[in-house]
């Protein structure tokens, strides 16, 4: 199986060319689109959606990844192998951070025989298509992968805010906002073990404090009202039923997030 993920979108002709290199190669892949709509360039988004995205993928997976700002330039092309026994491909710009931080990294290879590029030139402009794609083809052919090139000690790795609990205050940061509008924050579920539904709670974003009901499920929520709940990540997140929170709270992929558990009851309870 080989899963595609990039920021191309679907209206041009760059993913098809993926495609139909990795197919000539090995016409028997499984391809797999795993997300072309990232937005063009946002390494932080890309790297939250990658990691979520993959993990629940099986073993022996190989995902091409590109989000790729800096192609043609100095960064290396990779080929990571994950402790989850997952291999992927793509720059080394700090696109892996999330993945790495859930599965680990057992290995690292810098791409540089050109025996498995697409063409001996290969476009400055558009590695993907000529370095990522086949590579990933010949990967799943069984070519080992130290005949991609050599080892790496190193990864590029984004910088990351880590969750912080101090008494009944967490600090954290907006990891990514969903198309929904919902503000995923990196304030995990187990920091908040002792904090029952039901509590209203202050979230702060920009200095500006925001109320809201600690809950279940998206449909608790009053209309028009702002909530707070753990999602199917089990990550922290801001939502108003059927409308975006983000807009509502004008939060920002990296805005630093604070959370207060020490507020009142929710006079309505909660069920």
């Amino acid at each position: 199986m080989i899963a595609l993920f990039t920021d191309f979108g679907t209206r041009d002709a760059y993913v098809a060319q993926m495609k139909g290199v990795i197919l000539q190669i090995n016409p028997h892949a499984q391809l797999v689109d795993l997300n072309h709509e990232v937005l063009p360039f946002d390494l932080r988004a890309a790297t939250y959606l990658l990691a979520t995205s993959a993990y629940y993928f099986p073993a022996g997976s190989i995902f091409v990844a590109v989000v790729d700002p800096g192609v043609g330039s100095s960064r290396l092309p990779l080929l990571l192998h994950t402790q989850a026994e997952k291999w992927y491909i793509g720059p080394d710009n700090g696109l892996f951070t999330g993945v790495l931080a859930r599965e680990r990294l057992r290995e690292a290879y810098a791409l540089t025989q050109p025996t498995y590029f697409r063409a001996p030139q290969v476009s400055t402009t558009f590695h993907g298509r000529d370095i990522f794609a086949p590579v990933a083809a010949h990967l799943s052919l069984g070519v080992p992968p130290a005949h991609f090139g050599p080892r790496c000690s190193e990864v590029v790795m984004l910088p990351q805010v880590q969750p912080q609990r101090v008494g009944n205050s967490i600090n954290g940061e907006v990891r990514y906002i969903d198309h929904f509008g919902n503000v995923i924050t990196n304030i995990t579920a187990d920091l908040l073990q002792d904090v029952p539904r039901g509590r209203r709670l202050t979230c702060i974003l920009h200095d500006t404090p925001y109320h809201a009901p600690f809950v279940h499920t998206y449909a608790e929520g009053a209309p028009h009202e702002l909530i707070c709940l753990i999602n199917s990540d089990d990550a922290f997140e801001l939502a108003i039923s059927q409308e975006a929170a983000a807009a509502s709270v004008h939060a920002r992929v990296g805005d630093r997030f604070a959370l207060r558990c020490d507020v009142e009851e929710r006079e309505e309870g909660v069920v």
